[in-house]
């Protein structure tokens, strides 16, 4: 009788990396602060609210077109969905650097120029500098 050995599943080079799970979650927070569900992300993108549960959990790698499709439905640069993947095995983002890239992500949403110069004299104000 010949013993078979056992083998450890191998990882696939298609397999989601940190980087992956990352864009997942970021995609998640953002739906979630629009107020859509899965459902309704899925069928603006033409997909089922289980890829995209997949998507946002990083147990599916997402298509570089379809990165683009999902910033333009949340509104959304591309580069948003890639915070916090820079530098994954490195420390963690101080809170001031958190806090800034979430104030960045306000700028970035702005659609007029009126609302990024009331946005410039709050946080002028804020500063402490006339």
């Amino acid at each position: 009788m010949t013993k078979r050995r056992q083998t450890v599943p191998r990882k696939s080079s298609r397999s989601p990396t940190e980087v992956d799970k990352q864009v997942g979650r970021n995609v998640r927070r953002y739906r979630n602060d629009m107020h859509m569900t899965l459902n309704e992300l899925g069928d603006q993108l033409g997909v089922s609210q289980q890829q995209i549960q997949k998507y946002e959990t990083g147990e599916s790698r997402i298509s570089a077109s379809m990165v683009l499709a999902i910033s333009e439905v949340l509104n959304i640069g591309i580069e948003d969905l890639f915070i916090g993947t820079r530098n994954l095995k490195k420390a963690k983002k101080t809170p001031l650097e958190t806090a800034r890239r979430e104030c960045q992500m306000w700028i970035d949403r702005a659609s007029s120029r009126e609302t990024l110069r009331q946005m410039a004299r709050v946080l002028k104000a804020m500063s402490g500098e006339n």
